[in-house]
């Protein structure tokens, strides 16, 4: 990222004092665009948006923010500007390093294939007629496009691209399923035209059945010709595709499943026991991938019921973002608290031994270490889990200012080799306990807010 900044020190050729004051401005936006606090940055934006480049920082600023604040589409639109305009006269290289291949990647990550197809031929059209690039180097690029190319086509042919359509104007309600044993939220939805048990998950990042005979029951066309590993390398399956899923008013067509392969060990309890929970909690995962694209969702625990809002308040302040997984913005002696906010997570709140270490003032811990077992989404070995820590037996978390005390539904880690694996580095992790303590919870997904009343 170093490079950019000193290409954009190009613009710092006026002496007129407006444009000098423009250029601080969009060199602070750039500096903090470089750290991907996303947060900071997106405040640093609104305050200053009216006095920020438009031809170049502010095309970043839409295309970095774009991917993490769930609008896919303008951040592919803005990339694809700052590539045709290169308005700092990049050359291949860099385009390519710093554009060309996130581009890329945002292509893949919400099924924009065939868009990353016609990306890719433009890139060789471009890198076939640069006289500036070495011609080994020239080489290299094009017959990496054209793989990627290759790629790209039998993506479109193995998962085609999902499309979420409504009835009516308005969603009907759908009835939560009560679970004694888990804060989870559960309903039924339709899935092939089979109603199944659904977990909303925002920690999957496809949607996920746990048993195979379940996936041929509902008629998965699975690709059985790639084992796919998931879940840090704990998980082999298969992807597969359900045609359609109805939920609420909702038809989605051409649902992305991920579908486990892995065997149990039967000699071993722990993971006869797991196989046995799991086969009674869920029969599928309502994986991030298709809730991301679902707009507002409330649930009411009060009435058991899950909406879609066609409004949210604009009240509350961006406290979500999008980076493979969902995380979330809150505050803990009130200090900014990012944690990997995760629906399927059977816990409530880790603390990190960094963030603790920083705030440990505040945060009462029980003296004695215990500790912690349990499967992350199979029930083979390579998925059990084992932490080391303290019980903190009450605090207090800030959600946009609502306040919430959990009681005896926090830990911290022992040390850093106890830091789940699956939170933020600097912070922790949260999982649905958190939903015991709320009347209604809100996942606004297009102004990328999460809300609670208790």
């Amino acid at each position: 990222m170093k490079h950019l900044k000193l290409l954009f020190l190009l613009l710092v050729l006026s002496s007129n004092a407006v444009f000098a004051q423009q250029v601080n401005y969009s060199q602070a936006l750039a500096d903090l665009i470089s750290t991907k606090k996303w947060f900071e940055i997106e405040d640093y934006y609104q305050q200053h948006k009216d006095s920020v480049d438009k031809e170049f920082v502010e095309l970043w600023y839409i295309a970095e923010t774009g991917k993490v604040f769930n609008r896919p589409f303008e951040s592919i639109n803005a990339y694809e500007q700052l590539i045709d305009k290169n308005p700092l006269n990049m050359d291949m290289p860099t385009l390519i390093d710093l554009f060309w291949q996130p581009l890329l990647q945002l292509c893949a990550d919400v099924q924009e294939h065939a868009k990353a197809k016609e990306l890719c031929q433009k890139a060789i059209t471009l890198l076939e007629n640069d006289a500036i690039v070495d011609s080994e180097m020239r080489l290299s690029y094009i017959q990496e496009f054209t793989q990627a190319i290759e790629s790209f086509m039998q993506f479109e042919k193995l998962y085609l691209k999902s499309s979420i359509t409504k009835k009516g104007d308005k969603a009907k309600e759908v009835k939560l399923i009560k679970n004694d044993s888990s804060n989870g939220i559960f309903f039924n939805a339709k899935w092939n035209g089979n109603k199944l048990k659904t977990f909303f998950d925002t920690g999957a990042g496809a949607s996920y059945i746990y048993n195979r005979t379940i996936a041929e029951k509902i008629g998965v066309k699975l690709n059985e010709s790639d084992t796919i590993i998931m879940n840090n390398g704990t998980i082999r399956g298969f992807m597969g595709v359900v045609d359609s899923l109805e939920l609420g008013d909702f038809c989605i067509k051409n649902v992305s499943v991920f579908v486990n392969i892995e065997t149990i060990d039967p000699t071993d309890s722990n993971q006869v026991l797991c196989d046995s929970i799991l086969n009674l909690m869920f029969d599928i995962v309502l994986g991030f991938s298709i809730i991301r694209q679902s707009g507002i969702i409330e649930f009411d625990f009060g009435n058991n019921t899950m909406s879609f809002p066609q409004k949210a308040p604009l009240t509350n302040k961006k406290n979500l973002y999008i980076d493979k997984k969902l995380y979330l913005n809150m505050e803990i002696c009130n200090t900014n608290f990012l944690c990997f906010f995760d629906t399927g997570g059977e816990t409530g709140l880790t603390i990190n031994t960094d963030f603790y270490g920083k705030n440990k003032d505040c945060i009462p811990v029980e003296e004695q270490t215990y500790k912690s077992g349990g499967y992350s989404g199979a029930c083979n070995q390579a998925s059990f889990i084992l932490s080391n820590g303290y019980d903190c037996p009450q605090i207090d978390i800030s959600i946009n200012d609502q306040i919430i005390t959990m009681i005896n539904d926090c830990s911290v880690a022992k040390d850093q080799e106890s830091d789940t694996k699956f939170s933020t580095e600097e912070s922790g992790f949260l999982g649905n306990a958190i939903f015991k303590y709320c009347k209604k919870a809100t996942f606004d997904f297009v102004n990328m807010v999460f809300s609670v009343e208790k």
